[in-house]
């Protein structure tokens, strides 16, 4: 009995390979539609994809931190000005952080000052001999002026003539007013030299008290103009204060303690308790005396003249609305200018609508708002998605 292949009977009939075909196109065709209904049902569902990220408004507590700028200064600190323009011609040595009192810092140029002191004391000298001459020529014209008076009471009026009378009387009030002018140029040409003693004194900056040099800004070769800082010193540097800016509606009492963080020593842990704050038509400054850990080593230590951030932890504030700072420092615009704040109210057209805010306490990740327009649980757009400006 022969048999016979079916593979061969199909080839022979042709019909093999258009069956698996339409089975393959069929397959295809299954799948295509099972991927559109999901993505037809994934818009329906959920939406299109949102070009923002957004984050939900929370009604809850929060626990502000305010947070300070200042510069760290030495106790009992003090800024040397320049009292003159001139050119430096010598500071500090580097290495240089104790100074005695008086000590010279910061020196001038003196060349020009020295030939002007000896120009107008060179004047002075003159201006005393014009004076010594003047009053020589007024005791004679007042002796020839009272010799004359004499002879013409005692002649009864004949000598001198009148003429020779008159001429004495103008040499004695010619003569006083030489003597007038004289001592006039002679004061002046005092006052000058006086105030070049000054200016050269004034070329010298010295330290005001023994203590340690804090820094100086001025370098050898600089032109330096009147009123210009110079140099700082401090009786005690290592008892470190930090004043910072504070605004008026910010209370604080004296005592506060504070956190504070140290531009360049961010491994170390420093506190800060409040002396007090001064008084200014801008909100006056805090000041706090920084408390270094014991255990700090000489190198890491902290030193007059680097920033410091000061955070002081306020009372709890409950109830409030919440959102994160990334929705207040969001922006449609690239540009914010003077912009209020506020924060853009997702919705489904994917047009955020800006609603303007009051901002209140912040923790560094949240911050109170308050709006009659915001609800809890309504979406703020926080950022863009990557890639996604549109």
């Amino acid at each position: 009995m022969t048999h016979t292949d079916p593979s061969a009977v199909d080839a022979l009939l042709g019909a093999a390979p258009h069956g698996r075909r339409r089975h393959s196109l069929s397959l295809l065709l299954l799948a295509l539609v099972i991927v559109a209904v999901a993505v037809l049902l994934g818009r329906f569902v959920y939406g299109a994809a949102s070009p923002y990220y957004t984050a939900p408004i929370e009604r809850g507590g929060i626990t502000p931190i305010l947070s300070l700028r200042g510069i760290l200064q030495g106790d009992g600190e003090v800024t040397l000005v320049a009292a003159q323009d001139g050119t430096v011609v010598g500071v500090p040595d580097p290495g240089e952080a104790r100074v005695r009192a008086g000590e010279d810092l910061v020196t001038m140029d003196t060349a020009a000052m020295d030939r002007a002191l000896d120009a107008d004391i060179a004047a002075q000298s003159l201006g005393e001999a014009t004076l010594a001459h003047a009053q020589g020529v007024l005791r004679e014209a007042q002796v020839r002026f009272d010799r004359y008076q004499g002879v013409w009471r005692r002649s009864a009026g004949r000598v001198p003539s009148l003429n020779e009378m008159e001429n004495a009387r103008a040499d004695v009030a010619r003569a006083e007013l030489d003597l007038v002018q004289a001592q006039t140029r002679r004061e002046a040409a005092m006052q000058q030299v006086a105030h070049d003693r000054v200016a050269r004194a004034n070329a010298v900056v010295r330290a005001p008290f023994a203590g340690f040099l804090v820094a100086c800004r001025v370098t050898v070769g600089q032109i330096v103009h009147a009123g210009q800082p110079l140099c700082t010193v401090a009786s005690h540097p290592e008892r470190l204060i930090i004043a910072a800016p504070i605004s008026g509606r910010d209370r604080l009492g004296a005592g506060t303690e504070a956190h504070v963080l140290i531009d360049g020593l961010t491994d170390q842990e420093y506190s800060a308790r409040l002396l007090r704050i001064t008084a200014a038509p801008d909100g006056g400054k805090a000041v706090f005396a920084l408390v270094p850990p014991v255990d700090a080593s000489h190198a890491h230590r902290p030193y007059p003249g680097l920033g410091a951030t000061v955070q002081v932890v306020l009372p709890e504030h409950t109830g409030v609305l919440l959102v994160p700072n990334a929705a207040l420092a969001f922006s449609l615009h690239r540009d914010r200018g003077a912009e209020p704040p506020g924060v853009y109210l997702a919705r489904d057209d994917d047009t955020p609508r800006r609603v303007a805010v009051a901002v209140g306490a912040s923790d560094g990740r949240r911050s109170e708002v308050m709006s009659s327009a915001l609800q809890p649980g309504d979406q703020v757009v926080i950022g863009w998605r990557a890639g996604d400006k549109r």
